[in-house]
């Protein structure tokens, strides 16, 4: 009996099974897909850093609210100082009344506040009567005696005050009428212009020695202009820039060309008259022309541009500088090429041989000038007026220092750092005013790179500390001040 066998048919058309296909090997699909793995990891860091700029930005706002609240009372709130200067014909310029500032670097987070006066600290009173029994010392100064990188309760003249009184000195009143950016040709104008409100019985005047000799020889030589292409709006007048660049050819270890350096100035001729503020205040300055813009100055603005746009940006790599707060010549990086000197720069006055062109050989003159009329006009109320030195960073500071002589590749024989206090106090010897030079007391503290800020190069609160101490010593001990 024969047997049947059944055929089966196998179908190929089925649909594909349920489930999940089977695992292959990466080699067998193509390899590994980099590319996408490549976009979800770029799409995570876009949202984390979207995430951090908002929360950077959310912060910020909240120090805003707290800068807003210090700035309770003040008639003009400011994020910079654009706006806080203006043109004075007998100070140059001088602060708005009843302004406040935010000064924001990477370094401080503050405000600067000034009064109905235009100066920092408490009201001084309405009726420009100074209360009875009253001692009054007015100091005058710059950016280091304005403070606005501490608390003004940080700051050299508030510290001054406190210690006075703490001492016994019940009846002393600080008055700090310092005021960015000012040399002795500002403080000696401010004081003339305002002695009737100020009413001082002691004069302090606060000279810093990086930049008030220079500048003093800017002011007399340019004045000043509203300028508001500057970050500050005002700044100094036109014929400043020639100057300085000129300038640059004085100095034969420049080896740059230029103009003739003008000749010698003959002491027996009387010195330069201030020229007066520009009379084209509010012209713009001519930008360089733009072949003098290269690839490398471009890239640097679009880099400090993202930086300073994103939060992000500036927190990773560092702020950029902002000019309308500090020029902080401790940030820069050691320079591959040798530093030129100028008549702006701080580095001139240490030289062993400084070359005898005009505006160098009045730079000193003029600073007994402006200090012999400022001592002047205090002695017209019967005050006294004190001369304080604050040195450069670099004349005691390790770092600052070999940072200076390897950027002007200075040799020893070359620079005497004790020039500048050395030339000074024969000007004030010979204006018969007393001096307190800081420089020796901060060198020979083994904490002194802890008095200025790193990258600011402004007094910390220590450094305002140590100043206060000192100055109330000097007062003490030349019976400057008496108990009530």
């Amino acid at each position: 009996m024969r047997q049947s066998v059944a055929l089966r048919v196998v179908r190929t058309d089925h649909p594909p099974l349920r489930g999940p296909p089977p695992r292959m090997h990466p080699q067998a699909t193509g390899g590994f897909p980099w590319l996408q793995a490549i976009v979800l990891i770029g799409a995570a860091l876009v949202f984390a850093a979207a995430a951090s700029e908002i929360g950077l930005r959310v912060a910020d706002l909240h120090a805003n609210n707290l800068a807003g609240l210090q700035c309770v009372g003040a008639g003009t709130q400011l994020q910079n100082q654009k706006g806080l200067y203006l043109v004075d014909p007998v100070a140059g310029y001088v602060m708005r009344p009843n302004t406040c500032v935010r000064l924001k670097t990477s370094e401080y987070d503050g405000v600067l506040k000034t009064n109905s006066l235009g100066m920092v600290g408490p009201e001084l009173s309405a009726s420009g009567s100074k209360p009875a029994g009253e001692f009054r010392i007015v100091v005058l100064g710059d950016s280091y005696t304005v403070g606005g990188q501490v608390a003004y309760e940080q700051t050299f003249p508030a510290a001054l005050e406190k210690q006075l009184r703490d001492a016994g000195y019940t009846n002393v009143r600080v008055v700090n009428a310092g005021v960015g950016g000012y040399t002795e040709y500002n403080e000696s104008g401010l004081l003339r212009e305002d002695l009737a409100r100020l009413q001082p019985d002691l004069v302090v005047l606060a000279a810093f020695l990086g930049n008030d000799v220079s500048e003093n020889v800017l002011a007399t030589a340019a004045g000043y202009r509203d300028a508001p292409e500057h970050p500050k709006g005002m700044t100094w007048g036109l014929d400043a820039a020639k100057l300085v660049e000129d300038s640059g050819s004085w100095f034969p270890r420049n080896n740059l060309p230029g103009p003739p350096p003008p000749a010698a100035w003959d002491p027996s001729q009387p010195l330069p008259e201030p020229v007066g503020n520009d009379q084209n205040s509010g012209q713009v300055a001519p930008p360089p022309p733009p072949a003098a813009i290269g690839w490398r100055q471009r890239a640097h603005a679009l880099w400090d541009g993202l930086r300073d746009e994103s939060m992000l940006m500036g927190k990773l790599f560092g702020e950029p500088i902002d000019p309308s707060v500090s020029t902080a010549p401790g940030a820069t990086p050691l320079t591959t090429e040798q530093e030129r000197l100028n008549l702006t720069s701080f580095e001139w006055t240490i030289l062993r041989n400084i070359p005898h062109t005009y505006w160098l050989d009045v730079a000193w003159p003029l600073f007994g000038r402006y200090l012999g009329q400022a001592r002047d006009t205090a002695a017209s109320v019967g005050a006294p007026l004190v001369l304080v030195s604050i040195p450069d960073m670099s004349q005691f500071d390790d770092e600052m220092h070999a940072r200076t002589m390897a950027n002007y590749r200075f040799t020893d024989d070359e620079v005497d750092w004790d020039r500048p206090q050395r030339d000074l106090a024969g000007v004030a010897a010979a204006d018969r005013v007393p001096m307190l030079d800081l420089l020796p007391e901060f060198r020979s503290m083994p904490d002194r790179a802890n008095l200025y800020l790193r990258i600011d190069t402004h007094f910390t609160a220590y450094g305002h500390a140590v100043t206060a101490a000192a100055i109330a010593r000097y007062l003490e001990d030349g019976g400057y001040v008496t108990r009530p």
